[in-house]
C-alpha cells in the first residue's frame, strides 16, 4: 500500500496537496470561531465549551468580517519565515548546522535587493541533499506559506480603520503576475512529495519552457548563423524590434535565452557594419578617404570571417559526434571567445554611425576623436584603422608640399583651389583653406605652413617662372618617402624644413630678381613725397598750371613736366625701370575743380610684385599722396604769399589805409605756415619715417613667408594712414577738421590776393593822380577830389577786410578745436603734435581770453 500511495502521490500531487490544505483551512477557521465567540465567557467556562463549539462549526466555512481578518492574520503568521525557520532549525539535531543555518538566514534577511528571501532559501534547501527536511515539513507550513505569498497581499490591514484586533501589522502589496507565478511554483516546491533534486529542477524549468526542447549544439549552429547576419532555424531577425529573437515555440530556458540575446549583439553589429560597407564601397561620392574607410572595415570583417570559419568547424565536428563534448564548444565558451570581436564590432559600429555623411579630412577627424580613450585595446584598434583610412590624405599632402600639385578630385583635402582665378591673383585668391576638412591632429599653425608651402611652390613655378628649382628641390628632399599616420613628429620636422627652404627661395627671388626693396623705396620717395628736390621742382613747374580749371589740363603736358622734374633732380639717377613705372594720373573731374584737385602721381606694378602691392595697397598710397599733395600745395601758396609780402612791403606801407591789414595778414600767415610746417614734419618724419624703419627691420629679418612680408607691408600702410588721419572711422573727425583748416587757409590766401590786387590798383591810381595833379591849377578842386577818392577807398576795402577777419577767425577757432581734441587723444604722438602746434600756449591763452569775454558778454 505504501508503494501504491507513493505512486498516487507522484501522479496527482496537486490533488493531495489541495485536500490537505482545505482540511487545515477548515480547522483553523473553526478555531478562530471558537476563540471569538467564547471570548465573553469566563475562563473556566471556555475550556468546557471550546471543544463542542469547535466541532459544531467545523463544517461551517462562513466567517464574519472580524473572523476573516483574524483568520488571514493567523495564516500570514503561520506561513511567514519567522514561524517556519525555527521549525527547520529544530528539526536539525546538529547544533552546528542549526547555528550555521541561522547565521546564513540572518545575513540573507539583511540584504535589501532580494524581495523573496524565504522562497529562495527554501528552494535552495530543497535542491540540497537534506531529504529529511522535505519529509519533516508538514502540510500546514506548505499551506500557510503559499497563502502568505499570494492571498494575504490583497488587503492592507494596517490602513484599515476597522482593524482593532491587529493594529500596525504590515501586509504585502499587490504583486504582479510574475510574482504570482513564482508563488505557484513555490507551492509546488512546498508539496510533501519526495522528489529528487533533479526532478525538482526539471519541474522548475518546466514553467519557463514551452512545448519541447532542443540541443545546445543546434542552438550553437543558429548562433553562428546569426553572427553572419543570417537567420537560423530557431533564431530569426525581428524587424519590428530590430533584434534577433528565439522562436517562442522552441523550449529554451530563460537563462539560455538571455545568453543567446547577448550573443546576438554580435550579429546585429555585423549587419550594421556590413550594410554600411556594401552600400558605400562602390559609391564614388564618398571620396578616396571614404573608400579607404570601407576598405579598413572590410579588412576587419575578413578577420571576423576567419573566426566564423573556426567556429563552424567546431560545431560541425560536434554535430558529427552526435553528443555534446565536455571540452567542446558551448554557448558560454562562445560568449568568451567572441569578446574581442564584439569589442571591435562595437567600435566599428560607433564609427559607422558617426561617419555617415562625412568625407575627407572631416571623416579622419571623427575617427581620430576616438583615440582619446583609456582602454589600450580601443586606442590600438583606432590607430590601426586611422593608418589605413588616412593614407589617401597623406598622399595628397605629400604631393602638395613637394610638388605644389593638388590632386583632390573629390574635394577632401583642407586646401581648395579655384581654377577660374587668373595667374596675377594666384597668391591671394586661387587657394584657400577648408577649415572643416582639416584633421584635428594637424594644428592650425602646421596647417598654415602646409598651405603656404604649396602656394609658394606654385608661385615660384607660375609667377616667378622658376620651375627648375621646384623640380630640383623635390628630388633633394626625398619626396619618395611616404608619410603615414602615427609619426606626427617626423611630419612636423619635414614640413618645417620644407617651409623654411621654400619661403627663403621665394623671398630671394623677389628681392634679387625682381628688386622688391627698390620698389618699396620708390613708392616712399615719389608717392609719399620723400624725394624733396623732385617734389619741389614739380610743384614749381605745375603750380601755375594747376591753379587753372581742371578741364584745361592735358595729360601729355603733365607727363612732360614730370620728365623734366626727374631730369632736374636726383631722381635721374634711379633705375630706369623704376622711373618707367612713374606716371601722371588725373582723377575724375567734377564741376568747379581746379588742377590741384585732380592731379596725382601713379606707380605701375606688374606680376609678381603686384602680389605685395595689391590694388588695395596702391589705393592707400594714392590717398596718402593726395593728402600730402594738398599740404604741399598749401605750403607752396603760403610761401608765395610770404614772398610777396616780403618783396612788396615797402610799396604796400605807402598806403596808410592798408598798413594795419598788411601787418595783421603777415601775422596770420605766420600762424598758418607754422601749422602747415609742423603738420608736415609730423607726417613725413614721425609717421612715415618711423613706420618705414619698422618695415625695413621686418624685411631684414628674412624670416617667415610671403604672407609675413605682405602682412608687414600692410601693417606699415595701415600705421601711416591711421596716424595721418586717413585710416579708421575714428579719425574722420580729425580729418574733417584738417580739411576745414586747409580750406580756411586757401580762402584766406585768396582774400589776401584780392588785398594785394586792390593795393596794386590803389598805388597805380595814386601814381596817376600824382602825375595829373601837377597839371591842375585849382587846388580846391584837387582837395575835393581827394576827399571823395578816400571815401571810395574805404568803401571798396571794407569787404576785403571783413573777409580776412572772418576767415582768420574761423581758422583760429577750428585750430583750437583740433588742438583740444589732439590733447586728449590716446596716441602719444598725436598728443605731442598738439604740444608742438601750441608750443608757447598762444592758442591756450587765446581760448581762455575768449572764454572770459564770452562770460562777460
Amino acid at each position: 500500500m505504501c508503494d501504491n500511495a507513493n505512486a498516487n502521490a507522484t501522479v496527482v500531487p496537486k490533488k493531495v496537496g489541495d485536500r490537505e490544505s482545505d482540511h487545515l483551512s477548515r480547522t483553523l477557521k473553526s478555531l478562530v470561531k471558537c476563540f471569538i465567540r467564547e471570548s465573553s465567557f469566563k475562563v473556566n467556562d471556555i475550556g468546557k465549551a471550546s471543544g463542542s463549539a469547535c466541532l459544531n462549526h467545523l463544517d461551517d466555512d462562513s466567517l464574519s468580517p472580524r473572523e476573516q481578518q483574524i483568520f488571514e492574520y493567523c495564516t500570514r503568521i503561520l506561513g511567514s519565515p519567522s514561524y517556519t525557520i525555527p521549525l527547520v532549525v529544530r528539526e536539525n539535531k546538529s547544533s552546528i548546522k542549526a547555528l550555521r543555518f541561522s547565521n546564513l538566514f540572518t545575513k540573507l534577511q539583511s540584504q535589501s535587493i532580494l524581495s523573496r528571501r524565504w522562497s529562495i532559501l527554501y528552494f535552495l534547501l530543497s535542491l540540497s541533499d537534506q531529504s529529511t527536511f522535505r519529509e519533516t515539513i508538514g502540510p500546514i507550513e506548505q499551506t500557510f506559506a503559499s497563502r502568505g505569498l499570494v492571498d494575504i497581499s490583497k488587503k492592507n490591514y494596517s490602513n484599515d480603520p476597522d482593524n482593532h484586533f491587529m493594529p500596525n501589522v504590515p501586509f504585502l502589496s499587490n504583486t504582479s503576475s510574475t510574482k504570482i507565478k513564482s508563488a505557484t511554483i513555490g507551492e509546488k516546491l512546498f508539496s510533501g512529495d519526495a522528489l529528487s533534486p533533479e526532478a525538482i529542477l526539471r519541474k522548475h524549468s518546466a514553467g519557463l519552457n514551452t512545448k519541447y526542447e532542443i540541443s545546445e549544439v543546434l542552438l550553437l549552429r543558429d548562433v553562428v548563423y546569426v553572427f553572419q547576419g543570417i537567420d537560423g532555424q530557431f533564431i530569426k531577425f525581428n524587424t519590428e524590434s530590430d533584434s534577433y529573437i528565439v522562436d517562442p515555440k522552441v523550449g529554451v530556458p530563460r537563462p539560455t535565452r538571455d545568453l543567446i540575446t547577448k550573443l546576438s549583439e554580435l550579429g546585429l553589429l555585423y549587419r550594421r557594419v556590413d550594410s554600411f560597407v556594401k552600400t558605400r564601397v562602390n559609391d564614388s561620392s564618398i571620396g578616396l578617404v571614404g573608400q579607404a574607410f570601407c576598405s579598413a572595415l572590410q579588412r576587419e570583417l575578413t578577420e571576423y570571417f576567419k573566426l566564423m570559419a573556426v567556429l563552424e568547424a567546431h560545431i560541425t565536428k560536434q554535430l558529427e559526434n552526435q553528443h555534446f563534448i565536455a571540452q567542446g564548444l558551448s554557448l558560454k565558451r562562445l560568449l568568451v571567445w567572441t569578446q574581442e570581436s564584439l569589442a571591435k564590432l562595437r567600435l566599428m559600429s560607433v564609427l559607422v554611425n558617426g561617419c555617415q555623411d562625412q568625407r575627407g579630412g572631416a571623416l579622419v577627424s571623427i575617427i581620430y576623436k576616438h583615440t582619446n580613450h583609456g582602454d589600450p585595446f580601443n586606442q590600438k584598434f583606432i590607430n590601426n584603422m586611422l593608418e589605413e583610412v588616412s593614407r589617401p590624405f597623406y598622399e595628397m599632402l605629400q604631393r602638395w608640399i613637394y610638388e605644389g600639385e593638388l590632386e583632390d578630385p573629390f574635394e577632401e583635402f583642407f586646401v581648395a583651389c579655384d581654377v577660374n582665378v587668373e595667374e596675377e591673383d594666384l597668391w591671394q585668391l586661387k587657394y584657400s583653406i577648408r577649415s572643416h576638412m582639416q584633421p584635428s591632429f594637424i594644428s592650425t599653425s602646421l596647417a598654415k605652413k602646409i598651405f603656404s608651402i604649396g602656394k609658394s611652390l606654385n608661385f615660384i613655378r607660375y609667377s616667378c617662372h622658376d620651375n627648375d628649382w621646384v623640380t630640383t628641390q623635390r628630388k633633394a628632399t626625398g619626396s619618395d618617402k611616404l608619410f603615414r599616420y602615427g609619426d606626427i613628429i617626423a611630419l612636423e620636422h619635414s614640413i618645417d624644413a620644407t617651409y623654411t627652404a621654400t619661403s627663403k627661395r621665394l623671398l630671394n627671388i623677389l628681392y634679387l630678381k625682381y628688386r622688391l626693396m627698390e620698389h618699396f623705396t620708390a613708392l616712399k620717395r615719389y608717392l609719399l613725397l620723400g624725394q624733396g628736390d623732385f617734389i619741389q621742382y614739380l610743384m614749381g613747374q605745375l603750380g601755375p598750371g594747376l591753379s587753372k580749371a581742371a578741364n584745361t589740363l592735358y595729360r601729355h603736358n603733365l607727363t612732360g613736366t614730370l620728365e623734366a622734374a626727374v631730369r632736374a633732380s636726383n631722381a635721374q639717377y634711379d633705375d630706369p625701370d623704376i622711373l618707367r613705372r612713374l606716371d601722371v594720373r588725373l582723377l575724375e573731374v567734377s564741376s568747379g575743380d581746379c588742377g590741384w584737385d585732380v592731379f596725382s602721381l601713379d606707380y605701375h606694378v606688374d606680376s609678381p610684385i603686384n602680389t605685395i602691392f595689391t590694388p588695395q595697397a596702391m589705393h592707400q598710397y594714392l590717398k596718402l599722396f593726395n593728402f600730402l599733395w594738398r599740404l604741399k600745395r598749401v605750403e607752396y601758396c603760403l610761401s608765395d604769399a610770404w614772398r610777396r609780402q616780403t618783396t612788396g612791403a615797402r610799396n604796400l606801407n605807402q598806403i596808410e589805409e592798408l598798413k594795419k591789414d598788411i601787418n595783421t595778414s603777415r601775422t596770420v600767415c605766420n600762424e598758418m605756415i607754422h601749422f602747415v610746417y609742423q603738420l608736415q614734419y609730423y607726417i613725413l618724419f614721425e609717421v612715415v619715417e618711423c613706420s618705414w624703419d619698422e618695415l625695413v627691420t621686418d624685411i631684414e629679418k628674412k624670416s617667415g613667408d610671403l604672407d609675413s612680408l605682405i602682412e608687414a607691408h600692410n601693417s606699415y600702410l595701415n600705421n601711416v594712414t591711421s596716424k595721418s588721419f586717413l585710416g579708421t572711422s575714428n579719425n574722420q573727425n580729425y580729418l574733417s577738421r584738417l580739411s576745414k583748416i586747409i580750406a580756411y587757409i586757401l580762402q584766406y590766401l585768396n582774400a589776401l590776393e584780392e588785398l594785394y590786387l586792390f593795393a596794386a590798383r590803389e598805388m597805380m591810381r595814386r601814381d596817376k593822380f600824382r602825375y595829373e595833379s601837377e597839371e591842375r591849377k585849382s587846388r580846391y578842386s584837387e582837395f575835393k577830389e581827394n576827399i571823395s577818392e578816400q571815401q571810395d577807398l574805404k568803401t571798396n576795402l571794407r569787404p576785403i577786410q571783413q573777409q580776412l577777419i572772418e576767415v582768420s577767425g574761423n581758422f583760429k577757432n577750428e585750430l583750437m578745436s583740433l588742438l583740444t581734441a589732439l590733447a586728449h587723444h590716446h596716441d602719444t604722438d598725436l598728443r605731442f603734435l598738439s604740444v608742438r602746434l601750441d608750443f608757447n600756449e598762444f592758442y591756450h591763452n587765446l581760448a581762455e581770453k575768449e572764454g572770459y569775454k564770452g562770460k562777460k558778454l
